[in-house]
């Protein structure tokens, strides 16, 4: 049995133009680690915020919403339950920054 708790947040952009744009994270403190992420409707899992960036970029016409969905397993095995009771103990919240950078084509 998989102990956890998840979630997700969605990137809204809108444009009234016709842009290139990407998306790009910044993290502000340590992540738990064993949270992971995964872009909706992409099958790939992601350890850091940052690693998405390559797959978060292209071409905006109006708008596009981006849904990430996020996962913190915890207890899963004895060694996991102790990474999770250290990342609790050191961390009270996640914090990132998330950018939206665009261009004219």
């Amino acid at each position: 049995m998989h102990l956890g708790t998840e979630g997700k947040f969605e990137i809204l952009l809108k444009s009234n133009k016709k842009i290139k744009y990407q998306i790009q994270f910044k993290s502000q403190n340590e992540k738990p680690e064993n949270l992971n992420f995964k872009i909706e409707g992409k099958d790939r899992k992601y350890l850091k915020l940052e690693e998405m960036e390559q797959e978060l970029k292209g071409e905006l016409n109006e708008s596009k919403r981006i849904c990430i969905n996020w996962k913190w397993e915890y207890e899963n095995n004895q060694t996991q339950d102790k990474q999770d009771t250290k990342d609790g103990q050191k961390i009270r919240q996640y914090n990132f920054t998330i950018y939206a950078v665009g261009e004219k084509v």
